[in-house]
């Protein structure tokens, strides 16, 4: 999922992404349970990386604002915020 701030995607040609991945069976302080497109998954913050725009093909869909709470938790740990 893409976490970088607006203004920095509309100018740059690279973004930052939060992984996800459907394997749920433990979620650490650094991850956040979500939900895409009706799956249960989990995003990654400990996996935080940059990647080109170029990279990015489909959009997997969108978080709820509960889950996008979760994820900035997750972040304000890893990052120790």
């Amino acid at each position: 999922m893409i976490v970088s701030n607006d203004a920095s995607n509309k100018f740059l040609n690279r973004v930052q992404v939060v992984p996800l991945t459907t394997r749920v069976e433990r979620v650490y302080p650094s991850e956040a349970a979500v939900v895409v497109k009706r799956r249960r998954s989990k995003a990654m913050a400990d996996q935080l990386t940059t990647v080109s725009k170029f990279r990015l093909l489909n959009r997997a869909g969108r978080l709820t604002d509960a889950d996008m709470r979760a994820v900035e938790g997750a972040l304000r740990i890893q990052l120790g915020l």
